[in-house]
This record gives structure tokens, C-alpha cells and sequence, in this order.
């Protein structure tokens, strides 16, 4: 009985200690003479049971824990198996190395794909600038197409159970389906959540409201705003009007054409004066000087949908807005009140 109690002892030390030194070799470091040392004793196949168990033990402990020196130690392992397999001066050393190998690697690639894995995603940036489209393809399939001035922020990979992005712009966003993990689209005064269908969002920071439109599925919209948080739900052609002015709410129904600026036209219902020239200068590369306090907020339904001038969009807003002049001074208009001040 004291033989067979000693014996356990014996084998519990043993496995022990090749625990340890594994434990060291790839959570921490050893000195550059050492290092090659253990690189041999790891691909030799003396005590490979006990080496595949301690591996198993520290895989474990790796989920919990994992730093850069992990890496490191996969990759010298991975470099002196590639150095043994290639010394063929005797058959026997060969088969014994590719046996070794043969158990090794496959934990090296489980640690590494799991180490790759968790990473942290990076944060992802797109923007536009005056007069520019751009589209971007997320890691799930969603394809997000931006309109000119837009600021989009997403990961490289979604990797909660909800996959987030922020909208500072307008954005049209055909959703990739995935029932377990919702598409949230946040701006400053609202956020859309949906699991997959096509909308269009306008968040411009400077135009007087914030409006989701939505084409196909279904989307919860939600508002955040000083005097209320509301939650609505929205249907195929339907749209939500946020008013920044008076915190007024409005859903309408409406056509596909208000996410025809993706063709180039320029579609406006019952959109402010401010709204109008806010579009234009972005549309057209200009900044446009006026008195906001001597236009109301009027709302005016325009059409523009054969690429029209600048100067055929001005004329225009005079005969359907009335009562102002304008002057253009390269690329700046200059917009006057009859009867007063610009």
C-alpha cells in the first residue's frame, strides 16, 4: 500500500512539473538559451500523455487569460516543428517528430483560432464629403449606402448579441437577416432597431428633423429626447418625422422617393426652408448666407428629378418660397429678403 501511495506521488509530481514548465513556456517566458531547450522536450514524444494533458489544462486557463506572449510561444512552437520535420537524416527521429507533431499541432491551431477569435474588434469609420456616395459592406452582409456629408462608425466584426453602428448623415441600409442578433442604427436623438429589412435614416446635425423611412419588414424606433423617450413601430411605407424645433412626432405614408437621392434627385416633403438650403449646400459644394429668422418653418413639398442646375433649383425655391433674391459669388449665394436684410 505504501508503494502503490508513493507511486501516485511519484506521477502526480512528475506531471506536475511538465505542467509547469508548459505553463511558463506559453502564458510567460523563459531565458533565449532555455527557450530552445523546451522547444526540443516539447516535440520529443517522451511523456506525451502527460504533455497532452497539461496542454488540455492550460487551453482551459487560457479562455480566462491570454496575453502577447502567447502568441509568441505559438508561433516558436509552430517554427520548430516546421525546423525538425525538415532534418530527414534518419528515419526513425522523422516518424517520431511527425507523431509528436501530429498531437501538437492541432492544439496549436485550436489556440490560436480561439486567441483570433477574441480578439476585439476594431472600430471601422466611412465618411463622405460634399456632393459624394459611398457604400460599405459589413462583416454580416448588411451594405450601407451613404449620402453626401455622412459619418458612419461600425466593428470590423459584430460580436455581441447585437450589432451597432452609428449614423451622424443620411444612410440607406438594406440589413442582412439575423433574428439572433438585431441591427441597431444610433444617431443623436434616435435609434432604429431591426433584424433585417431596407430603410432609409436622416440624421443631419444642422437640418431641422430627423427622419426613418422604411421600404420593406419592420423597424422599432426609438426617441430619446429632453421631454420624452418613446418607442414606435413602423410599417412598409412608413416614415417617422422627428421635429427638433417643437419635438413634434409625425408618422406619414409615403413613396420609395424619399430615398431617391441614392439616383440623384432631389426629393423634398414638406420639408423646412432651412432643411432645403441645408441639402443644397451639400449637394452642390456651396454655402448659402441667409437670415433663418425671416423664413418660417413653412413646410414645402419639392421635386427635383432631372439633375437640375443650381441656378434652375434657385429659381425655383423663389417662385415656390417667394419674396427673397439671391446673388452668386462663386461658390457662395447670398439669399435676401425683399423688403429687408439677406
Amino acid at each position: 500500500m505504501f508503494l502503490l501511495v508513493f507511486n501516485d506521488n511519484k506521477t502526480a509530481m512528475k506531471e506536475n512539473y511538465i505542467y509547469q514548465i508548459l505553463n511558463q513556456f506559453f502564458l510567460n517566458s523563459y531565458p533565449p538559451e532555455i527557450e530552445k531547450k523546451v522547444q526540443k522536450w516539447i516535440v520529443n514524444d517522451k511523456w506525451i500523455t502527460e504533455k497532452n494533458n497539461a496542454m488540455s489544462v492550460i487551453w482551459v486557463e487560457m479562455e480566462v487569460a491570454s496575453n502577447d506572449n502567447t502568441y509568441k510561444a505559438l508561433d516558436k512552437v509552430k517554427n520548430r516543428i516546421k525546423q525538425i520535420e525538415n532534418q530527414k537524416k534518419h528515419l526513425r527521429i522523422r516518424r517520431m517528430l511527425l507523431g509528436s507533431a501530429a498531437v501538437i499541432i492541432p492544439i496549436l491551431l485550436i489556440l490560436g483560432s480561439y486567441l483570433y477569435i477574441n480578439q476585439d474588434p476594431k472600430m471601422i469609420e466611412v465618411a463622405t464629403s460634399i456632393n459624394q456616395q459611398k457604400q460599405c459592406t459589413l462583416a454580416d452582409g448588411t451594405t450601407i449606402l451613404l449620402n453626401s456629408c455622412t459619418k458612419i462608425t461600425y466593428p470590423s466584426k459584430f460580436k455581441d448579441t447585437t450589432r451597432i453602428v452609428t449614423l451622424e448623415g443620411e444612410a440607406y441600409f438594406s440589413v442582412a437577416s439575423d433574428s439572433a442578433k438585431p441591427f441597431i442604427v444610433k444617431t443623436s436623438n434616435l435609434s432604429v432597431r431591426v433584424l433585417g429589412t431596407k430603410f432609409n435614416i436622416s440624421a443631419y446635425p444642422t437640418n431641422d428633423r430627423t427622419i426613418a423611412t422604411l421600404n420593406s419588414g419592420k423597424i422599432q424606433v426609438d426617441i430619446q429626447s429632453r421631454k420624452t423617450n418613446s418607442k414606435y413601430i413602423l410599417k412598409p411605407n412608413q416614415e417617422i418625422v422627428i421635429n427638433k424645433i417643437d419635438n413634434s412626432v409625425l408618422i406619414n405614408t409615403v413613396t420609395g422617393e424619399n430615398s431617391s437621392w441614392k439616383d440623384g434627385s432631389l426629393v423634398f416633403q414638406d420639408a423646412t426652408f432651412n432643411d432645403i438650403v441645408n441639402t443644397i449646400e451639400r449637394r452642390y459644394g456651396i454655402t448659402v448666407d441667409y437670415n433663418k429668422q425671416a423664413f418660417l418653418n413653412t413646410p414645402y413639398t419639392i421635386k427635383f428629378i432631372h439633375n437640375e442646375s443650381l441656378e434652375d433649383i434657385l429659381n425655383v425655391l423663389q417662385d415656390v418660397v417667394g419674396g427673397f433674391e439671391y446673388k452668386k459669388d462663386n461658390s457662395k449665394i447670398t439669399i435676401i429678403k425683399k423688403g429687408g436684410n439677406k
